[in-house]
């Protein structure tokens, strides 16, 4: 480990890595299953959506490879690609789910880059629910470190912390072991970015899920092989600061207490 890592961010990445199956209540698995599919229902309907199909065919124009599933359509695209799309689609209409206190879109964010995880690497249901959960459970901790006043600031929650929840996800589904959890949050963490202006008459503001998901999934894959990504990038340090915006300082500590007592996707 670095010695920039600090309790938090290994906290975070050893509670995802360490997740099992078995150790997640009976209440909270139902509870990420009725989530899974709700954003696959709501990103079967965004695939129609003007926004998304114009993402679909800048998509299909630059990318020849077929990797993974673009839902509900018939293209496939590769893995980064397609959860930059399936994220979109899911937040196409905003009808997806929301953790209000941790201010954020989470299946929006997850559930496309793990997808991706899965459809390249094979996966059984147990290991998949799992992966979820621990996703599930990241991104809404990070946004009650940041607070409600991290969007008051101009910050789109789904942009900036989203990328942890994808991260954690996408690291869980590939069993990468505590270290290199750390480093998959670490280079999530650094693609962090989008700004609340974006939902005043633009489009864009749908595909800030997907990019998330998309740099979650980068994130996971890189750290899969040796990388000298700073570690402590994803939670040591605000990395949501910027001159002119804020300059609090993150509340650190809900990033991982209780983990695997308290769950926040119940």
């Amino acid at each position: 480990m670095s010695e920039s890592s600090n309790p938090y961010t290994r906290g975070v990445a050893g509670f995802v890595s360490g997740l099992r199956y078995e150790a997640i209540p009976r209440d909270v698995r139902e509870r990420a299953k009725l989530l899974v599919l709700d954003s696959l229902g709501c990103a079967l309907y965004g695939a129609h959506l003007q926004w998304c199909r114009i993402l679909q065919r800048t998509l299909e124009k630059l990318d020849g490879s077929h990797g993974c599933r673009v839902w509900g359509t018939a293209q496939r695209l590769s893995a980064p690609h397609a959860a930059l799309a399936n994220g979109t689609q899911v937040q196409g209409f905003e009808l997806d789910d929301v953790h209000r206190e941790g201010v954020l879109h989470v299946g929006a964010v997850v559930l496309p880059a793990l997808v991706a995880v899965a459809e390249l690497r094979g996966m059984s249901g147990r290991e998949f629910l799992a992966a979820a959960v621990a996703g599930y459970e990241v991104g809404p901790r990070v946004g009650l470190c940041m607070g409600p006043e991290h969007i008051g600031q101009g910050w789109h929650s789904g942009a900036t912390l989203g990328v942890f929840s994808a991260g954690a996800g996408a690291a869980r589904g590939l069993k990468l072991d505590a270290d290199r959890t750390v480093h998959a949050l670490g280079i999530a963490g650094t693609q962090a970015a989008g700004l609340m202006a974006a939902q005043y008459g633009a489009m864009v503001k749908r595909m800030h899920a997907g990019r998330s998901s998309q740099s979650g999934l980068y994130g996971a894959l890189l750290a899969e092989a040796p990388t000298c990504s700073r570690a402590s990038t994803a939670v040591s340090a605000p990395p949501f600061r910027a001159p002119g915006i804020g300059s609090d300082w993150p509340n650190l500590p809900p990033a991982s207490a209780k983990s695997g007592r308290r769950w926040a996707s119940r």
